[in-house]
């Protein structure tokens, strides 16, 4: 007599192989049908989401009147992401018009393509079933919000995919894979530098397996061309802005930085994973009759995606001073697609379990994604709404000068104001202090006033402030600009506590 679990896995086991373990059509439908699914809600967010800080510089750089001066500002070191990206994003706002959906626009499709080619890459080298889980694990990651911001990581996360499919493509054309894997490497570096990074699975599969007299593989060539002919190129970009702002870079590689990065990555893991296994035991672990099959090395190299952080974090030590889990979103297709492979090895005949999985992941991920499209004023980063809010009274009570502390809010009010004009980024007294190790507490604002060389913005001193008191108001005032004020006689006199702190001046 069989017990009530057994029960249960024997229906669920059956059910799922008559499935035949999802038929090719019905998983090629189901890939589209999720696919499609993230980029229409990607745009439904992006059109309902204000930019924020990052987002402003690539609208404003896209913005300038001619691409000389878009080449000349990124020269300058105005921004940290190569000129291609800005120059996509230009082509974008020109043919859709300067509302908040247009510069999301090519995030968003990257975001889909790159969905399918993982989902694609594990169905060719598992089956349809675990496409899909490879697919379902990466919407299970922070890749869904790159998919509506105005920045390159989406671009980025799908040109690793494609090389990924590329390293893997086992057809006739073994010239176009080595072409394609190349080529995905030479437009990665362009989107973003540390896409350069990405090489290093694939040369250490290579060195593990590297015998005497062997030279490397066309692929892995090729790779490596991608990615130094951009980098010799685009590095007086680099450098420009590498010169100004690295030494005081506001996220600096520490080991609590290393530790938490696969938990930012992924940051539902140790969740999803307890699911997992919980499933595999109920739903399946005795009915696995085979053994598992050897490891391919589709899925050694994909678990050693692992390994770019940690290089990472010394290439930051030793040089960069930029480390921070968004540049390492390529990591995303090669454990995506691991994870699939090594649940095909072994699971390939219990069908039930990685169907489980499959439901579990795409689940999750769908629901992630409608939490944002209810509130997608839940991903902002600053109180821009509120401020907006009290603009008009503002402007009634006679203020015609808003000065921001913070500089993140300063440049979203500025662009989203009525009276743009009217806003005012306060420097305080210790702005112009050289920083001698460790973040520059005035990192963003030395970034904005490098960017109003080309971009109209007001910047005042206390001796500023002091001269048009009566005229302005002070929103969300920090300590530090409290001190100041306190330093020369004048005091700040409560006007709002919500829905943001504004403070006047006598």
């Amino acid at each position: 007599m069989h017990s009530p679990a057994q029960a249960f896995r024997t229906a669920v086991s059956q059910k799922s192989q008559r499935a035949g373990y999802l038929a090719a059509p019905l998983a090629f439908a189901t890939a589209g049908g999720l696919a499609l699914f993230y980029l229409l809600t990607s745009l439904y967010i992006a059109a309902h989401r204000v930019f924020w800080f990052d987002e402003l510089f690539t609208v404003h750089i896209a913005r300038l009147a001619k691409v000389g001066t878009v080449w000349s500002a990124l020269a300058n070191g105005v921004d940290a992401l190569p000129p291609p990206y800005y120059l996509l994003v230009r082509v974008f706002d020109s043919a859709f018009g300067p509302g908040d959906v247009a510069a999301r626009v090519p995030s968003a499709i990257a975001m889909f393509i790159g969905l399918l080619v993982i989902f694609d890459c594990a169905r060719r080298l598992t089956d349809g079933l675990h496409g899909l889980i490879a697919l379902s694990l990466a919407t299970c990651s922070f890749l869904p919000y790159y998919g509506y911001e105005a920045r390159s990581y989406a671009i980025y996360f799908m040109l690793a995919a494609v090389s990924f499919w590329a390293w893997n493509y086992n057809g006739d054309r073994q010239n176009l894979g080595t072409f394609l894997f190349g080529a995905s490497f030479f437009v990665g570096v362009c989107f973003h530098y540390y896409f350069a990074m990405c090489i290093l699975p694939y040369l250490l599969w290579e060195m593990l397996r590297w015998k005497l007299g062997h030279r490397p593989s066309s692929d892995l060539l090729a790779g490596v061309a991608g990615v130094v002919i951009p980098v010799v190129l685009l590095s007086p970009f680099a450098l420009s802005f590498s010169r100004k702002f690295a030494l005081g870079y506001w996220n600096r590689p520490t080991f609590l930085e290393l530790r938490a990065i696969f938990g930012q990555i992924f940051p539902d893991a140790l969740f999803l994973l307890a699911l997992v296994m919980l499933w595999v035991v109920i739903a399946g672990w005795e009915d696995r009759h085979e053994p598992a099959l050897a490891m391919q090395s589709a899925e050694a190299t994909g678990w050693l995606f692992l390994m770019i952080p940690l290089v990472a974090f010394f290439v930051a030590e030793t040089l960069t001073n930029a480390f921070y889990s968004r540049y390492f979103i390529g990591v995303i297709p090669g454990i995506a697609v691991a994870f699939a492979i090594s649940l095909y090895r072994y699971f390939r005949k219990a069908a039930q379990v990685s169907l489980g999985v499959f439901v579990l992941l795409a689940g999750w991920g769908v629901a992630q994604q409608m939490t944002v499209v209810y509130h997608p004023d839940k991903v902002e980063a600053t109180g821009i709404r509120s401020f907006l809010q009290v603009e008009d009274t503002l402007h009634l009570e006679g203020k015609r000068y808003f000065v921001f502390s913070g500089p993140l809010l300063f440049l979203e009010a500025q662009h989203y104001a009525a009276h743009p004009e009217q806003c005012v980024l306060f420097l305080p007294s210790d702005f112009d202090r050289q920083v001698q190790n460790g973040p520059d507490p005035y990192l963003h604002q030395r970034l904005e006033l490098n960017l109003s060389q080309y971009y109209p913005m007001q910047f005042w001193t206390i001796e500023d402030l002091r001269r048009h008191q009566a005229e302005s108001a002070l929103i969300e005032p920090d300590d530090k600009t409290l001190q100041d004020l306190h330093a020369v006689g004048v005091q700040a006199g409560r006007r709002f506590s919500t829905p943001l702190q504004v403070d006047y001046l006598r």
